[in-house]
């Protein structure tokens, strides 16, 4: 693999972490964790590429079509439950989580479980070609910490998976270019 693909992505999901964590403290900083990922996942097109695995690519680009349709599920579905509780609250009828907030929740939660199996899935090829086996552990943490979120020990485990995925992309082994001679 290339130089500037491995620093892609390990320094992408460096960025992608670093900006998740402060995200959660300092406001704006979040967009460092979208910069990271972008960062990322055109490393993992890359790599895709370079060993000539295009099921990397396609697994990333199914996690990707998943992940956005799980996430704009989750504000509709929190929307949902927000309008559903204040309107409760003006009739006098307490507040609590509406029915179909509810199940939208976990219908959202459902698809960012799909997203996450095909990122497992990419990162299994990553293994496969690379040699590299905390790719597979990584992704599957990963997809081990969405199944959890349910219990909210999720965030924990996933942040696990990227530490790894991090560790795995510097320990890709780079292929020297050699000069062309004319």
């Amino acid at each position: 693999m290339s130089k500037q693909t491995k620093q892609l992505g390990s320094w992408g999901l460096v960025v992608a972490l670093v900006g998740s964590i402060l995200g959660a403290v300092i406001p704006f900083v979040g967009i460092l964790a979208l910069v990271g990922w972008i960062m990322a996942v055109i490393a993992y097109f890359k790599a895709s590429d370079e060993l000539g695995e295009p099921e990397i690519k396609g697994n990333v680009i199914k996690a990707i079509i998943a992940g956005v349709i799980a996430l704009v599920v989750f504000i509709l579905g929190g929307g949902t439950m927000v309008v559903g509780m204040v309107s409760q609250m003006r009739e006098g009828g307490g507040m609590h989580f509406g029915g179909m907030g509810f199940l939208v929740m976990v219908v959202a939660w459902l698809i960012g479980l799909t997203a996450s199996w095909f990122w497992y899935r990419a990162n299994s090829y990553m293994t496969d070609k690379t040699g590299v086996g905390l790719f597979k552990t990584g992704g599957l943490l990963m997809f081990v910490g969405a199944v959890l979120a349910i219990i909210m020990i999720g965030g924990l485990v996933s942040l696990v998976g990227e530490i790894l995925l991090i560790i795995a992309w510097f320990s890709v082994q780079e292929q020297v270019r050699e000069a062309q001679t004319a």
